[in-house]
């Protein structure tokens, strides 16, 4: 009997980026397209940081891409009405480039066994910061799951609940029948906390690391025998 049984769970969400894959795997790819639009991708990354802080863990009403892009692109460029241009250069800088090199990307050792055995038993769902396009594809893990999102689908980035509550009601279980599994601490843990989810850390290393995640495991081979 693992912890999943214990806790009563029906559902398990997991983050992608860094969570299913090793997160560094993507950024070294990445690295020369933040290079070449360096100015952009600093203004970018302190827009999200900002987006994070102005809603912390709040429910806002869910809004459409569009409307989330128009947010981001008034905080990158205020009073310019740039909201199609952003909404051009993110993809030309970020998805479609994430589409190009993911298909290069390996899951963690362990990651499809653990996935496989829980979609057996669990209903699976995937919530990310970013757009998931072809990750799951490319990971050979998308037909485990019957829910898939990106928390910008609702206008919002984790910890917000906006996102989280938006996966609870698709899938019409309470909070506290469902375990999400992430890899950060300020953003998975705490926002599937903050809406009364159990939540899991994944943290590959060996050094002892704080959290309120319920659980904290260093492999998918761990998460299996102790979550499944």
């Amino acid at each position: 009997m693992g912890l999943a049984e214990d806790w009563h769970i029906k559902a398990i969400a997991f983050d992608i980026d860094g969570t299913l894959y090793p997160k560094y795997a993507l950024n070294i790819r990445l690295a020369l397209t933040s290079i070449l639009h360096l100015p952009f991708a600093i203004r970018y990354n302190a827009m999200r940081r900002e987006i994070r802080k102005e809603d912390g863990l709040e429910a806002r009403e869910a809004v459409s891409l569009a409307e989330f892009q128009k947010r981001e692109a008034d905080i990158m460029y205020p009073g310019r009405n740039r909201t199609g241009w952003f909404a051009a250069k993110e993809e030309r800088v970020f998805r479609k480039p994430w589409e190009h090199v993911f298909r290069s990307i390996k899951g963690y050792p362990g990651m499809q066994r653990a996935l496989e055995e829980a979609s057996g038993s669990y209903k699976l769902c995937a919530l990310s910061d970013f757009p998931i396009g072809v990750k799951l594809k490319a990971l050979g893990v998308e037909g485990y799951f019957s829910f898939i999102a990106s928390s910008e689908d609702y206008g919002a980035l984790k910890p917000s609940a906006t996102p989280f509550l938006a996966m609870l009601d698709a899938i019409s279980l309470p909070a506290d029948e469902v375990l999400y599994v992430g890899d950060s601490e300020s953003k998975d843990i705490t926002g599937a906390k903050g809406v009364g989810m159990h939540a899991a850390l994944i943290f590959p290393s060996r050094r002892k690391v704080y959290s309120k995640a319920d659980l904290v495991f260093s492999s998918w081979d761990e998460f299996r025998e102790k979550v499944l």
